[in-house]
């Protein structure tokens, strides 16, 4: 038996309040098939419509509203302009989802249909105007027409503000919360930061209350100020909110492990990053291990969506131990981040051959590091191993992107440099770096006692590298400067016969320095030979050095030294005359 109008109702509504959607989508549509006026009709299309939306289906959703609508065209008088508006508004969410400019346009008819209502003195529907602004904002802002977004929440908060219900609190903060995001993407930083402030002031307050369910929110606040307050470059304010959303996202961990532990390894990772960027590596190393640690079990249980992120953190991990130059460690955590990326980059090449190249840019740096510092030229080998992988990945890509264009240009320098370092240049680059710290602990002493000490470790550095490479001009020079400096320091301890003899024992086939010949004529007068000193000195007295300071003002200024370190010589004055 065919059951009539009102049983269909009353069917439908049993159902409904069971919970049995869609039994009772089934009556009101048999309802609807039998409605005999417009009335019944625009109530059931508005009932239909909302259900379809509820059952997660916008097509008959849309058919439903656009009913209601059409009905309410065609009789004039039927419904309310507050129900209108009400079916308009539930259009534009449809269509937002898949048509964001007709959206846009049906938001902003019910805009002006809410606009009438309160032109004719009824205050108590604010709240939907206000709603609908925040939703027009929100469609303005997934299409990233700030302009429009920025306008239409700020209308919004204005009406939230003169609303004395606290109802609207958490829109208000949504409002600003998004007002921050659309001026961050615009690094407008100081207006992202006072919406910031604004909605962290007042999802707070709304917790305090008993909101619970707003804690991702201040959470993801808290987060949005860290990441700004650093880009203001204020690392003390931005760990500060880092900790904070790092506390809010683990006592959320605590109540669900599976969406918010991910929020605590990112967090930990974050602050790592911005304790590196302020030079205090070992607080940076401390919360990436934390990272890590977490981004490990998340990887174990879901692999696709958390193995690269254990992959960035183990390769952070060796970078700071770089900087902190421990070697060892940032070997294996690059070696670590690399294991991990290769298999990445030979499932998604495209997604992570960057990556892979990434990580082996910066082992090749440290094998340079320590094919330099241990003159072992198994780095080397290692080193061209890795690059003619990354020179062929590379090779896949463009340079549009400058950190492609980059990693090109440094896989080149390096290829370069390792294809053409021999292990005389590498000798001799560590053997002047030695040389180089010993004359720095020389210039960090006073007196000529200390200061011999390490020219004589110079020196036998230089000698020893010579008797290997035996026609390296380069090590010849520096041998000659040492000459030159360890007879000088023996002229100020008074020890005038290793003076001479320290010259004596320059090689021959080494082109003669000024300041050699300058030495072996303090050697010649101090020991009473002032005609071979005097004829010394007027061959190089016009002669000026790479400073541009003539030898004869040099050998005054010598005379002096000598003098205070207790030298006394009546010739110093004979000289100076001569030279006038």
């Amino acid at each position: 038996m065919k059951l009539s109008f009102a049983e269909q109702i009353q069917y439908a509504n049993v159902l409904l309040h069971e919970n049995e959607v869609e039994k009772s989508i089934e009556n009101y549509q048999e309802a609807l098939s039998i409605a005999s006026t417009p009335e019944q009709k625009l109530h059931l299309n508005n009932v239909l419509g909302r259900l379809y939306q509820r059952t997660k289906n916008p097509d008959k959703a849309m058919v439903s509203f656009e009913n209601s609508l059409a009905l309410m065209e065609t009789n004039p008088g039927l419904g309310t302009l507050v129900e209108k508006a009400s079916i308009v508004n539930n259009v534009a969410a449809i269509l937002s989802e898949k048509d964001s400019a007709r959206a846009i346009d049906e938001y902003k008819k019910a805009l002006a249909i809410y606009t009438e209502i309160l032109q004719q003195g009824k205050k108590e529907y604010e709240p939907h105007f206000a709603n609908t602004q925040f939703a027009l904002a929100e469609v303005y802002a997934r299409k990233r027409d700030y302009y429009f977004a920025k306008k239409y929440y700020k209308e919004a908060i204005k009406v939230y503000e003169g609303l004395n219900s606290r109802d609207f609190l958490k829109l208000r903060a949504s409002a600003h919360y998004q007002l921050g995001n659309i001026y961050t993407e615009e690094f407008n930083l100081f207006d992202a930061k006072v919406h910031y402030l604004k909605a962290q002031k007042l999802f707070e307050g709304l917790i305090g209350e008993g909101e619970e369910a707003l804690k991702p929110y201040l959470a993801a606040v808290l987060n949005n100020l860290a990441v700004t307050f650093n880009s203001m470059e204020e690392p003390e304010k931005s760990v500060q909110f880092y900790n904070e959303a790092l506390k809010a996202y683990q006592e959320l961990s605590d109540l669900n492990y599976a969406i918010f532990q991910p929020y605590v390894a990112s967090t930990f990772n974050s602050i790592g990053i911005v304790h590196s960027e302020m030079g205090d590596f070992d607080k940076a190393i401390q919360n990436i291990i934390e990272s890590v640690n977490r981004y490990n079990d998340l990887a174990d249980a879901r692999p696709s969506e958390f193995t690269h992120y254990l992959a960035t953190g183990l390769h952070n991990l060796g970078l700071f131990h770089f900087e902190l130059r421990d070697l060892e460690r940032a070997q294996e955590y690059f070696r670590q981040a690399l294991d991990i990326r290769t298999t990445l980059a030979n499932e998604q090449p495209e997604e992570f051959d960057a990556d892979f190249c990434a990580t082996s840019l910066n082992l090749v740096e440290l094998y340079q590091s320590e094919l330099e510092n241990k003159v072992d030229f198994s780095f080397k080998e290692r080193a061209l191993e890795l690059l003619s992988e990354v020179e062929l990945r590379l090779k896949k890509y463009g340079s549009d992107l400058p950190v492609l264009k980059n990693m090109k240009n440094d896989c080149e320098h390096y290829l370069n440099y390792f294809n053409d370092i021999q292990e005389e240049d590498l000798s001799l680059h560590h053997v002047l770096r030695k040389v180089n710290h010993l004359k720095d602990q020389i210039d960090e002493t006073i007196y000529p006692s200390e200061k011999i000490v390490f020219q004589n470790q110079i020196m036998e550095l230089l000698q020893k590298s010579l008797e290997k490479y035996t026609s390296n001009d380069r090590l010849k020079q520096e041998l000659m400067l040492s000459h030159v400096n360890l007879s000088w320091l023996h002229l100020r301890l008074k020890d005038f016969g290793a003076a001479e003899q320290t010259l004596l024992k320059v090689p021959q086939t080494v082109r003669a320095l000024p300041s050699l010949t300058c030495n072996y004529a303090h050697c010649l007068l101090i020991q009473g030979d002032f005609t071979g000193a005097l004829q010394r000195y007027k061959e190089i007295s016009t002669i000026v050095n790479d400073q541009n300071e003539s030898y004869k003002s040099i050998i005054l200024k010598d005379f002096e030294i000598l003098k205070r370190d207790g030298i006394a010589c009546e010739s110093f004055e004979m000289v100076v005359e001569q030279l006038d």
